[in-house]
């Protein structure tokens, strides 16, 4: 640089800290990420700054979960500091002309502003490029969460996208429902989300290797959803696909996205037209991931959380009340209210770092994850909440619904592939109606919602970006490092925006394949530009509730 005062030594010393600052936080950024992707399976954005509450009050747990990372962050800052070369000041020389001391930076100047670009094109590199440029799987390995994180503040919002005429979109994918044929049934509701419930821990899906007997032994007298997808792979990503069937198809999650003030309409605000009592439980504190607010801003009923509890001594420390004794004050709760009733709970044990109530603990086997254990305490938990439900005047005349928000960490390498990382469960159980039934086709957690109001028999217009039926063929879709998937099971598309980047096919021993049937290829590609750009629409335009 051509400053006279480039070798003032307070000046260099400047540079030193801004160099070590600077990096300190990319590092940072980078080691949240080693211990984050294992739950998220992506890199992390700007969005984790919406998180920011919730990490503050886990932050002890987090250090002593993870203080082998700490440690390996300070030696790297420490290491910086160290083996920063000490400025010595040069001895007086013979002066640069200005001319070419400026002709230097505008060339090094250009070289810096090419390379943080990555490319003499026109357009820099992006986070799509990682997509393209290696296999979709290693996408994650190819960034940096710095990178990722500067991307993603530059983004406000998604893209109008018009890859066709509006009414082709339509006819592929319809987010407009209207069943004037059926009639209300009245029947009490019951939603189940239980917290980080992957597939794989499930024994009734998996040849009875599972951490979840009462669940496998419900799952019998249930039917049973065999191809359910998360929409993501977060807490704050699945509430609002489950109660409100909104997915978070960006790389912000919609509730700390440019368009939460959107109107939205839930489950719960449409069977209040069916004269239902409508609630939502979580034992959480107050204000955890803005649940609540979403809540209110939805309509979907009455919150209730940590605040409403009345056993403060239920407390795991961590995050909010233990299972077992907060699903037992949710049946007691489920009494007072009217009939017919719409509620969602949503457990919190299986949450890390996997709290277990002292006296309980030596009830339940380790597993070979640390999640195992948990798993089986909270299915211990939902067996107490369904022996008090049987018990209560409403229980027959009751639909329960349990799914998962998303799921964890996996082991078996099925389980931990792009799909196989979303797979969760999905049953409907009523104890008048004890046959076992199976739905093949895929499903997703914005099929939730208008799979209730159909139970329910409701009959009026609403919109909802999942479907009612699944009989004719369903699909599921998620958004993971810039990058569309979208799951015909056993077919497989990932998309980038504008082109297809892999198409696979699971095999009979659940394996995936490189597809190429192109026919298959050609339609679930239409499809899935139909849902994104009528998605992009949507959100832009607040156009999320049928308009009077």
């Amino acid at each position: 640089m051509p400053l006279p005062f480039r070798e003032n030594t307070a000046f260099q010393r400047g540079l030193k800290w801004l160099f070590i600052l600077t990096n300190s936080i990319a590092l940072f950024l980078n080691f949240v990420d080693v211990g984050y992707y294992p739950f998220s399976g992506k890199r992390s954005g700007v969005e984790l700054l919406g998180m920011q509450r919730d990490a503050a009050d886990q932050s002890i747990q987090y250090i002593k979960d993870y203080c082998y990372l700490a440690l390996l962050l300070i030696g790297c800052i420490w290491l910086m500091i160290s083996y920063y070369p000490p400025y010595k000041q040069s001895k007086p020389r013979a002066k640069t002309p200005l001319l070419i001391e400026l002709f230097i930076l505008v060339l090094v100047a250009g070289m810096m502003f090419g390379a943080a670009r990555g490319t003499v094109g026109l357009k820099p590199l992006n986070t799509l490029d990682a997509a393209r440029l290696t296999q979709s799987g290693l996408a994650a390995l190819t960034l940096n969460t710095p990178f990722q994180f500067i991307m993603t503040v530059q983004q406000t919002g998604v893209d109008e996208k018009f890859y066709m005429d509006k009414k082709d979109a339509a006819a592929l994918i319809n987010f407009h429902h209207h069943d004037s044929a059926i009639k209300p049934t009245h029947k009490n509701v019951v939603l189940i989300i239980v917290e980080s419930l992957g597939k794989e821990y499930v024994g009734f899906y998996n040849n009875g290797k599972g951490y979840t007997p009462f669940l496998d032994s419900l799952a019998l007298y249930s039917t049973i959803y065999k191809n359910a997808y998360a929409n993501g792979k977060r807490s704050i990503e699945g509430i609002p696909a489950i109660v409100a069937s909104m997915p978070s198809l960006m790389n912000n999650d919609y509730m700390n996205s440019y368009y939460q003030s959107n109107t939205l309409e839930s489950t719960g605000s449409l069977l209040q037209h069916l004269g239902y009592e409508t609630s939502f439980y979580h034992g959480g504190k107050n204000g955890t991931m803005s649940f609540d607010n979403f809540i209110s801003a939805t309509h979907a009923g009455k919150y209730y959380g940590l605040n409403e509890y009345p056993n403060p001594t239920d407390n795991d420390g961590n995050w909010g009340i233990y299972d077992e004794p907060y699903l037992r004050y949710v049946a007691n709760q489920l009494t007072e209210q009217e009939q017919p009733f719409f509620s969602t709970v949503f457990t919190l044990s299986s949450h890390h770092p996997y709290n277990i109530p002292t006296a309980l603990k030596q009830q339940f086997q380790e597993g070979t994850l640390p999640i195992h254990k948990t798993i089986r305490y909270v299915d211990f938990a939902l067996q107490q909440f369904f022996e008090e439900a049987k018990q209560t005047t409403w229980y027959d005349s009751t639909i329960f619904i349990i799914t998962a928000d998303h799921s964890s960490t996996n082991e078996l390498p099925n389980f931990n592939t792009e799909e196989g990382m979303y797979r969760i469960p999905l049953m409907v159980f009523e104890p008048k109606n004890h046959a076992l039934r199976y739905i093949d086709q895929t499903t997703q957690q914005i099929d939730i919602m208008p799979i209730i109001l159909k139970q329910a028999g409701y009959n009026k217009p609403y919109l909802a970006m999942g479907l009612s039926s699944v009989d004719s063929g369903g699909f599921a879709i998620q958004y993971i490092n810039n990058m569309y998937q979208f799951i015909q099971h056993p077919y497989i598309l990932q998309f980038d925006g504008e082109k297809t980047i892999q198409f696979t096919k699971l095999n009979k021993k659940d394996v995936l394949e490189n597809c190429t049937e192109l026919d298959r290829k050609k339609l679930m590609e239409q499809s899935l530009k139909a849902f994104i750009q009528q998605y992009n629409s949507a959100l832009i335009h607040n156009n999320t509730v049928v308009k009077p």
